[in-house]
């Protein structure tokens, strides 16, 4: 069965205990269903890949099976080979979409991941941004010698040193969150501000992070959406995706 999606979340890469570098994607379906969509290798968004997509776009694939691949209802196993990137969609439809379905973390929680697993908050306020050490870090140092889904040498994949919380309201009732961001854009973001670091225009650690801190806060000033989703292992919700609209879409 093939099944088409719009991709709200492309999380950062995940380290395997027996493949590559893999990535989890998430979104709303053509039917209107919250879908997640495992494994997805990191290679596929590495270089020129013809079946590379994007946050906002819609992509067609081929599904494992109907059923939930997991504990989790929206959780679906597909055939990454089969991955058909098409078009991007406007910011307008992608907010009536995510309008629809707000909820927020306490009824999230309530309800448990293996009934809802995925939604999408908008958040009242966000008042922090922050980094944490990433506890992946070490296990990528051994990642060389690994091999990929097809059973060819993994391509290397550099798993940053940090990773990053929100702090934020998603409600008008004053309960403060602090939740891990796992957009693979903030991934992306640090990797660059890092490699300035190391060429020498950034001075230091702290400058990277107030760098990362302060363009992840510029681009949510308009507005935001996050995409929640539960943890495969445990029962936390984490940011997989950050929805927000660019200038084009502002007018600007």
């Amino acid at each position: 069965m093939r099944e088409r999606l719009l991709v709200l979340a492309k999380a950062c890469p995940e380290v395997s205990q027996k493949y590559e570098s893999l990535i989890c994607v998430a979104g709303i379906t053509a039917k209107g269903e919250w879908r997640r969509i495992y494994p997805i290798p990191w290679k596929i968004f590495w270089g020129a890949s013809p079946k590379n997509f994007s946050k906002k776009q819609w992509i067609e694939y081929e599904l494992e099976d109907e059923k939930p691949s997991d504990h989790r209802p929206e959780s679906r196993k597909i055939k990454p080979n089969t991955i058909r990137a098409l078009k991007r969609e406007e910011y307008g439809k992608i907010e009536k979409l995510l309008a629809e379905r707000i909820t927020t973390i306490e009824r999230l929680e309530s309800k448990g991941s293996k009934t809802a697993s995925l939604g999408v908050i908008k958040p009242e306020s966000i008042e922090d941004f922050f980094p944490i050490t990433n506890r992946q870090y070490q296990k990528s140092v051994t990642k060389g010698a690994q091999m990929d889904l097809f059973g060819k040498s993994a391509v290397k994949l550099e798993i940053p040193k940090y990773k990053y919380k929100y702090l934020f309201m998603d409600d008008t009732d004053g309960r403060t969150h602090e939740i891990l961001c796992e957009d693979w854009e903030v991934g992306e973001l640090y990797r660059n501000c890092e490699d300035y670091r190391k060429t020498g225009r950034y001075k230091d650690e702290d400058e990277v992070h107030q760098k990362v801190k302060d363009k992840m806060l510029d681009i949510t000033k308009n507005g935001a959406y996050f995409i929640m989703g539960s943890h495969y292992r445990f029962p936390t919700y984490m940011i997989i995706g950050v929805i927000y609209p660019t200038k084009k879409d502002l007018g600007d």
